[in-house]
């Protein structure tokens, strides 16, 4: 397949079991780039307004990368070393960016776009983790599920890219590519690590469902010290989690007593129900993105099913189309399990 990306758009090569880098920049890149970067941008606005909740001091970009130094050892902690990985993160986009559109190869236009919203979504990265990092008691949310999702795709794609490697300078390119996706797995590392024993409250006036990430919250690891305790000791009241705080009837009538317009109501048939979802409306999306996620898997489902059941029919299975169903079994049943698990 040809390095530059140029051909047909849904081009696969049946020998390698691989598409090509212009279906792959659109969909493994540019795709997720155009949603995460509103996303993000909308995620800032709304989280800077929020008061600070995790005690962590202000970072310098440039001692905060993970040296570690003596001098700094009591500083440099795990919160604030993956800031300084983004923007090496970033500073490495960058490098691909100008080694696409000054390189020695000539790559499309796809590539090229691609290249530029990964840079964006670089630098979006690092506003989102500042603002997550000190203004919600969880990891971020949003990060974590592109970090992951890109990280499976950049795989993919640093396997075409070097599939496709002929001569030095695409070589170069290809393992500065790879460089970047090694440093996306420590950020997203890095990004999943609970801040619980940094967030300003006291921490028996909260459960510890609030300050778990996505793959806490996906697989209930939250859950086991409960577990653990109910193994040694009957279980009080005392015992028991407290409830979350978004479910506290003081806050919620708080909420809903200052959206409520005692003269509106009057009059309007809906006027009750138009101040609750004014007041629930996070908590009422909240299970729609899950639940569309989990209906993808299950129709994904017989589809996956239906391909296997074809592979193994055959004479001669190929290797690589095996790999690819045995990804896409790990791909399909996690993603099922995970979304229910956040949908309830």
């Amino acid at each position: 397949m040809p390095f530059d990306g140029k051909g047909n758009l849904l081009h696969l090569n049946p020998e390698q079991f691989d598409f090509n880098l212009q279906f792959e920049s659109l969909f493994f890149s540019i795709l997720p780039s155009v949603l995460f970067i509103p996303s993000s941008l909308w995620r800032t606005l709304a989280q800077i307004r929020k008061p600070v909740v995790v005690n962590a001091p202000v970072f310098h970009l440039i001692k905060t990368v993970c040296l570690d130094p003596p001098p700094f050892r009591q500083f440099l902690r795990s919160e604030h070393c993956y800031k300084g990985a983004i923007v090496i993160y970033a500073g490495l986009e960058l490098a691909l960016l100008i080694l696409t559109a000054v390189g020695s190869f000539h790559m499309s236009r796809m590539v090229i776009a691609s290249s530029v919203l990964q840079l964006v979504s670089a630098l979006f990265m690092i506003t989102v983790s500042v603002v997550d990092h000190s203004r919600s008691p969880r990891p971020s949310m949003l990060l974590n599920s592109y970090l992951s999702l890109t990280l499976l795709l950049d795989i993919a794609r640093a396997r075409t890219l070097f599939l496709s490697s002929d001569h030095s300078s695409e070589i170069i390119y290809s393992s500065v590519f790879s460089a970047s996706v090694g440093l996306k797995t420590g950020i997203l590392v890095l990004e999943a690590c609970q801040k619980a024993r940094w967030v300003i409250w006291n921490a028996k006036e909260h459960s510890p469902e609030e300050t778990s990430g996505i793959f806490s919250l996906g697989v209930f690891f939250w859950l086991n010290k409960l577990f653990l305790a109910g193994y040694r000791q009957a279980f009080t009241i005392d015992t028991l989690y407290p409830l979350d705080s978004s479910f506290d009837a003081q806050a919620l009538h708080a909420q809903f007593a200052k959206r409520l317009d005692y003269t509106k109501p009057e009059g309007d048939q809906f006027g009750l129900l138009k101040v609750l979802i004014r007041t629930l409306w996070v908590q009422l999306l909240l299970p729609i993105p899950p639940r569309a996620a989990l209906i993808a898997f299950y129709i994904c489902q017989p589809l996956f099913i239906e391909s296997l059941i074809t592979y193994l029919s055959r004479s001669e299975p190929d290797p690589n189309v095996g790999y690819g169903l045995i990804g896409a079994a790990i791909f399909i049943y996690s993603g099922i399990a995970i979304s229910y698990a956040l949908y309830w």
